[in-house]
């Protein structure tokens, strides 16, 4: 933006602009952020769990255990190179030397423990200290007169710049093989230098021939993941950490087609178990009635039960057709293994909308031309990750779910659409269903005063939807919005009938379903689940579905649901007129989540 002196048309700011407000932004956090990790460090010391000490507080026999560690493990893995700019640099932890004359780095393999121990049980040392600490002796004959630790962020965020509507699966994959070949460390996008005092940044953006914007000085130990090893190493102390759960899973004695042959069935991950699901694909490969399944494919976990079940519905004769999003960022080359292997067991592989990413969650199950059963949910395929995030996932044998299940394939094999009954997808209708409820509810409000919206999702950034509600919120209509992550709505702008609650749930889980509810004025309410959250990339560049949830039962559930999160006020944290987020204290906190695990020892199965 900056070199193309480009406007961003949903701010008015210009590149400058913007970098300067991202780097207030981030500056402000990385402040919170290490002021919480002073916090916890010093909790856990005086609790006495685990300490980590500077090297210079050490005590003389820890001294030399971690310098006898040092001579041994680490020294000769540390190599010092004349330091070029334009070398890329893959390590999260290097220093630089800077000498009179030349300047020199010494990246640090990522594959080295960062927390060293001393000797002393539960009590460590940092490894970019021990380092710092045996400089002397890594740079003999080096006139070095100042040392600083940093870290560099390029950009590999590349762009698909190669998508064709017309291009065919051969070529597709050919550019996408490349693309993931090929797709390494761009532009420096960030520089990071631990600098107690904050000084430096001058003197790096001069290094790189950055902007100073894009240089943040550290006050604490750079690249936080190293707390991943103490988590793993402590984890097993059971006051630490949350108990272990297990998800309600399908009582084994009953069909699951049986049972959607009579009613719907809605679940909410990771309380019910993923296992749900994989009892569904496993009932439609072992029933002599299926003729076809079709899914789609986003994210996958490694060696997929999911993928399985494909390929051994594809060895019983059963058609398996299945659309493999290969542009699911950074798990570019996990999808291309994913097609390639279905493939090979016999399964149809579709790429789907070339320019629009394919991100709905949907499964059907066909038992001849007609008759069938559907799966749609918030969340992937993904059995890791459904252990801890929140998602919904809907089931039913109700044909005209089928029927726009049948017509959604049809549509991404290229076969056109003659329009849906239930369902509603991106890129073409989701935004325009979600701007006509609200406006729908704003004249029931407008003439009866009882109408309400609710929405959660992850994200609420499109400029289309928010000042749709802002146009509802003028006029009174109550908005009551649950946003886990970016929310670009402001509050207070609206005037004085404004009535707009925006909360971020977090928590144990990752709240991650998406769900869209419009209370009108007669007290009917419309409720939506879908894999779409209200940013312009969900809504203007995928194929996302929603769809409502129309039959009695599941409906009572995803009001209970929409009740259980409007009332959480633990993991709740508040919007606020200035941007910011607050925490209301209560004298008894509820937690949604929590009351939901809790639940889960009074049932043994779904």
């Amino acid at each position: 933006m900056i070199n193309k002196n480009r406007v961003d048309k949903r701010t008015g700011f210009n590149g400058m602009e913007l970098l300067s407000i991202i780097y207030e932004f981030n500056s402000r956090n990385i402040t919170k952020q290490y002021q919480a990790l002073a916090l916890v460090l010093e909790e856990l010391r005086e609790k006495g769990i685990f300490e980590i000490r500077r090297y210079e507080d050490l005590e003389f026999s820890e001294k030399n255990h971690v310098n006898d560690f040092f001579k041994r493990e680490i020294a000769d893995k540390l190599k010092i190179h004349e330091f070029l700019p334009e070398q890329k640099t893959m390590s999260n932890l290097n220093f630089l030397l800077c000498g009179k004359d030349k300047n020199y780095t010494i990246p640090v393999p990522n594959d080295m423990n960062r927390i060293i121990e001393t000797g002393i049980p539960n009590t460590f040392v940092m490894l970019g200290d021990l380092i710092y600490a045996n400089m002397a002796d890594i740079t003999t004959g080096l006139d070095i007169e100042q040392v600083y630790v940093y870290r560099v962020t390029y950009d590999k965020n590349k762009k698909y710049d190669f998508l064709d509507p017309n291009m065919g699966d051969s070529e597709y994959l050919e550019k996408m093989t490349d693309y993931v070949n090929n797709r390494g460390p761009r532009k420096i996008t960030r520089v990071e230098f631990y600098s107690p005092e904050h000084k430096g940044r001058s003197f790096f953006a001069g290094l790189f021939g950055l902007s100073k914007k894009s240089v943040y000085a550290i006050p604490g130990p750079l690249d936080l993941k190293f707390l991943d090893k103490l988590f793993k190493r402590y984890k097993n102390q059971s006051k630490l950490i949350f108990p272990s759960f297990q998800g309600l899973e399908w009582k084994p004695s009953q069909n699951i087609f049986e049972y959607l042959n009579r009613k719907s069935l809605l679940v909410q991950y990771p309380y019910d178990s993923f296992d749900v699901f994989l009892n569904f694909l496993r009932t439609a490969v072992n029933d002599s009635r299926t003729t076809a399944i079709q899914m789609t494919i986003y994210r996958t976990e490694k060696n997929s039960q999911v993928v399985k079940l494909l390929k051994e519905a594809a060895a019983k004769g059963i058609e398996v057709k299945t659309v493999v999003e290969l542009r699911a960022r950074f798990d570019e080359d996990h999808n291309l293994d994913v097609a390639e292997e279905l493939k090979q067991a016999g399964c149809k592989v579709y790429y789907g909308d070339r320019l629009n990413k394919v991100h709905a969650k949907i499964c059907l199950v066909r038992q001849g031309k007609s008759k069938g059963y559907v799966q749609i949910g918030t969340g992937n395929y993904n059995a890791v990750t459904a252990k801890v995030f929140s998602d919904i996932s809907f089931y039913t044998h109700n044909q005209r779910y089928v029927n726009d299940a049948v017509k959604f394939f049809e549509e991404l094999e290229g076969k056109g659409n003659t329009g849906f009954e239930l369902l509603v997808t991106s890129p073409n209708d989701l935004k325009r269903m979600i701007l006509r409820k609200i406006k729908k509810s704003t004249q029931d409000y407008l003439r009866d005063g009882k109408a309400e919206v609710f929405m959660k999702v992850n994200g609420l950034t499109d400029v289309d939807v928010i000042n749709g509600i802002y146009r509802a919120a003028r006029l009174g209509l109550p908005f009551r919005l649950i946003v886990r992550g970016p929310c670009s709505l402001k509050l207070g702008i609206c005037g004085e009938k404004e009535d707009i609650v925006v909360k971020s749930i977090v928590g144990e889980l990752l709240e991650h379903s998406r769900i869209y509810s419009f209370t009108y004025g007669n007290g009917s309410t419309e409720t939506w689940i879908s894999s779409a959250d209200l940013m312009t990339r969900n809504l203007d560049r995928r194929v996302e579905i929603a769809v409502p949830i129309v039959e009695s039962q599941p409906k009572k559930q995803m009001s209970k649901i929409i009740k259980m999160y409007l009332r959480d006020s633990a993991n709740s944290y508040y919007l606020t007129k200035d941007g910011e987020y607050f925490k209301s204290k209560k004298f008894i906190d509820f937690s949604a989540q929590q009351t939901w695990l809790r639940r889960i020892k009074w049932k043994k199965y779904i």
